[in-house]
């Protein structure tokens, strides 16, 4: 009967395989695609990596698949999407040709023990959470081995997961190489246990720079800020820009939709109140599929990982009775307190979306077709007015910057901005990403330059005065706070004389962000470097300088790091390890010459098509 009812779900099986090692089984199918002909279609060079080429049938295999696995975890995948997946595609893809190009060269390869080994012993980590391969919740490995040593299990499914570990081994086994030489001392471990356990309280006495010292008393002369734009000329860039007029139009539910959500709320609840079975109505009508299918039900937890609109909604509802229905930014949901403890609830709920209706979504793309057709006869500013929509003018998009405010993450839009296809005038295409739908009109470029003297003048001279402030504070400090308990008054008393106040900290770490301190600052290091009692000078605490008297300090243990020695050491070694791999691979990177020939392909293709469906 088990074995009868997984083969009935093995299709879904092979769906999770197929997500998960996408990457890495079209990557290795693929090579053998290398070619300037396939099928007798052209199969131009889209890029190189180190002198390998990576052909358009390569390159767009590999991006459709990974295309697939986004939109199988979201159908409403935007063109912002599109391109954020395209751009982590390419680099992904760079990288997989890096590494096959490292295991090539090392010679590192695989033996059938090993890959048999590993099929039993190392499931795939998508694996573990299916149910079939489960028992009370937990995965059951003799689940997943018998069923695929059960001779009726489809070989294809087989040989795919055979291909899959054939193809991570070699890079486990790279990776191990790569790490081998990756130490944490005892030494190591118990400067980063104390670090993060040692804790200390101080009191300070905090003055503010740009309200204690005046302009006047500061001068910055032309020269000091020509040495600084000088040293730092190399930095002083400015990226490529472009200016737009745009328009954005959300894709929004409207008054009428969301009235309908409420209409449909409070039906459902009408029906549970009059004698409808909760879980039955939750099944059959609540948008949420992960608690619908089981009643409604989103478990017992703590108060505190629900919504607290829920849990306030929750607090006084009789027990097995439904509420009203409760509005969040996510919809409306009609809740039934199951069980309720002094801080935990068990709670089930029909939940309502508050989302737009075909009649809107009509509206919306109607508006957007006249607007775009009116703007082509005219311009985006009087097709904008025209038909009473907002237009915001002479908006800069930066290269290397997606977020557009007002219009959020947008990087789609200055692709287009700042791509060689698109001319002063040309209005895009509408693009689509969570906040709406946007139409872009390009107004004008301008190429990468350095900053010149003249516009830099002003950010200098304001970061040196804010720096010759902090050092007369100091001197503030020194001469006048300091000076004072030398000659014998109390913190306290010298801080008053002055009009300044004292203020005290909690207990922190060193790793906190102290109000008064900031964070990572000669202030708060003072706290774990000076014995108890013991007054500081003046110290930079990032906007402020500070004087400092420790109070108090926890010291961390050895007996307490003995404890958790192993612990802290594998901790260390894991991170350094993840850190070492992707410097190596920055590394290798770096030391590689990549080209990237999508773009001028794409203008040839829109010059003359050469491929189907490129």
């Amino acid at each position: 009967m088990f074995m009868r009812k997984m083969r009935g779900s093995a299709s879904l099986v092979m769906g999770i395989m197929a997500a998960a090692f996408v990457g890495w089984l079209v990557f290795d199918g693929i090579n053998a695609m290398q070619g300037g002909n396939l099928g007798g279609q052209i199969n131009p060079v889209v890029g190189q990596v180190g002198g390998q080429d990576i052909r358009y049938n390569e390159w767009n295999i590999f991006l459709q698949n990974q295309l697939a696995v986004n939109r199988a975890a979201d159908r409403s995948m935007t063109d912002e999407d599109v391109r954020v997946v395209t751009e982590r595609a390419w680099e992904s893809l760079i990288s997989a040709t890096l590494i096959q190009a490292e295991l090539d060269r090392l010679g590192v390869s695989v033996t059938d023990a090993e890959v048999r080994q590993a099929f039993f012993t190392q499931p795939p980590q998508e694996m573990l959470s299916y149910p079939g391969f489960q028992t009370d919740g937990q995965f059951d490995i003799d689940k997943y081995r018998r069923f695929f040593t059960d001779p009726a299990t489809d070989e294809t499914q087989l040989l795919q997961i055979e291909g899959y570990y054939r193809s991570i081994l070699p890079r486990a086994k790279l990776q191990t190489l790569v790490q081998s030489g990756i130490y944490v001392s005892e030494e190591e471990a118990w400067r980063f246990y104390r670090d993060t356990n040692e804790q200390a309280r101080v009191r300070f006495v905090r003055i503010d720079p740009a309200e204690t010292v005046p302009d006047s008393q500061i001068s910055v002369s032309e020269g000091e800020i020509r040495q600084v734009y000088d040293e730092r000329v190399d930095e002083l860039v400015r990226p490529a820009s472009a200016r737009v007029n745009m328009v954005s139009i959300s894709l929004r539910p409207s008054v009428a939709d969301s009235l309908a959500a409420r209409e449909r709320a409070a039906a459902l609840t009408d029906r549970v109140r009059g004698g409808e079975d909760f879980a039955e109505v939750a099944m059959a009508e609540s948008a949420d599929s992960i608690s619908g299918v089981e009643g409604g039900f989103m478990g017992k937890r703590p108060m505190s990982a629900f919504d607290p609109r829920l849990t306030e909604a929750a607090a006084d509802a009789p027990l097995g009775q439904a509420t009203d229905p409760v509005e969040t930014p996510f919809g409306l949901h009609v809740l039934q307190v199951d069980e309720r403890t002094a801080d935990s609830l068990a709670l089930r709920q029909i939940y309502v979306p508050f989302e737009i209706s075909g009649a809107t979504e009509d509206s919306v793309f109607t508006l957007l077709d006249d607007l775009e057709d009116l703007a082509l006869r005219t311009d985006l500013t009087t097709a904008a007015d025209s038909l009473g929509v907002t237009v915001r003018a002479d908006v800069q998009l930066l290269d290397g910057v997606d977020f557009i405010p007002g219009a959020g993450q947008l990087g789609v839009a200055r692709e287009w901005a700042l791509g060689p296809e698109s001319e002063i005038g040309d209005l895009s295409d509408s693009f689509e990403n969570p906040a709406g739908f946007h139409l872009v009109e390009l107004l004008g470029r301008r190429d990468e330059s350095t900053i010149p003297f003249e516009e830099a003048e002003i950010g200098i001279r304001a970061e040196l005065l804010v720096e010759k402030k902090k050092e007369r504070a100091a001197e503030l400090l020194a001469g006048g706070l300091l000076e004072a308990v030398a000659a014998g008054s109390t913190l306290d008393e010298a801080a008053e004389a002055l009009g300044w106040s004292v203020e005290e900290t909690g207990s922190f770490r060193r790793g906190d962000f102290v109000p008064g301190l900031g964070q990572g600052t000669e202030a708060v290091g003072f706290g774990f470097g000076a014995d108890v009692g013991e007054l500081s000078g003046a110290l930079d605490a990032g906007d402020a300088v500070v004087v400092v008297e420790v109070l108090e300090r926890e010291e961390a243990t050895r007996e307490g790091f003995e404890e958790v020695r192993d612990a802290v050491v594998g901790q260390l070694g894991f991170e350094r390890a993840q850190q070492y791999v992707q410097k190596w691979l920055v590394a290798l990177r770096d030391d590689t010459v990549v080209e990237d020939h999508r773009e001028r392909l794409l203008l040839q293709q829109e010059a003359q098509p050469m491929i189907p469906g490129f």
